[in-house]
């Protein structure tokens, strides 16, 4: 008797991964997914949630930023994705000191058991007198890079590690000469994403999918311009705009 062959992964490289992304997609471990709500673990509550991502050509040169050279001295690496015991202990110092609820491994977060898709995968590593500092993961399409994940040794906090690595591979797409840097999701009445609005918020768009998957200008619509699409917020105002 023939036994069936495993289905292969499929291949979430160049433009097939950038339509994905388009429509609100994003990677978790080795497949896709799409959410339109976060549940805070520590508040016990649920957020609506927006997709984002950053016009890389809209931003000026990163190294410009005093984040940049404020790390200036640091050795910096990119190359392929790759897992080891050195990355492995760096993650699980950052994940003992983070206050939320942060995946066990890297493994886990990136990898888990089942492989459904094949990703083009790579990783910033940032290095002070030969130590390893802080790391980012990330995955490229034709005309899009994507944030997965970030961590840094606790102790170079008054660096903004996770910043600087953000900086990186906005500089790696500018180099590369890619349209988008898609961060993940935003929750309106939630600040804890707020941070992937960085370094430009006028540089931002906003998928509506409401509005045939439409992405608009952030920094025109705001989190209160949100609240027509949004499903678990309330009546009350979101506060004051974001600027960074």
């Amino acid at each position: 008797m023939n036994q069936k062959s495993p289905e292969q992964p499929i291949a979430m490289y160049g433009s097939v991964f950038d339509y994905y992304l388009s429509l609100g997609y994003y990677r978790m471990r080795q497949n896709l997914f799409t959410t339109d709500e976060y549940f805070d673990t520590d508040e016990l509550c649920m957020y609506d949630t927006f997709w984002l991502r950053t016009k890389v050509k809209e931003l000026v040169d990163p190294s410009l930023h005093k984040i940049w050279k404020l790390n200036k001295d640091f050795e910096v690496k990119i190359s392929k994705a790759k897992f080891n015991s050195e990355l492995d202990n760096l993650y699980e110092t950052y994940r003992k000191h983070m206050k939320f609820d942060a995946h066990e491994s890297i493994h886990h977060f990136l990898i888990g058991q089942e492989k459904h898709c094949d990703f083009n995968a790579g990783i910033i590593e940032i290095r002070h007198q030969k130590e390893l500092i802080a790391a980012g993961y990330f995955d490229l399409g034709a005309e899009s890079i994507t944030g997965n994940l970030n961590f840094y040794n606790p102790n170079y906090k008054k660096y903004s590690l996770g910043k600087f690595l953000m900086l990186l591979k906005i500089k790696y797409a500018q180099e590369l000469n890619l349209t988008y840097y898609y961060t993940g999701y935003l929750a309106i009445e939630n600040a804890k994403f707020d941070y992937k609005l960085f370094p430009n918020i006028e540089a931002v768009e906003v998928l509506i999918k409401q509005e045939n998957n439409t992405w608009f200008p952030f920094h025109l619509i705001q989190k209160n311009g949100l609240k027509p699409y949004a499903i678990w917020a309330n009546n009350k105002d979101y506060g004051n705009d974001i600027t960074f």
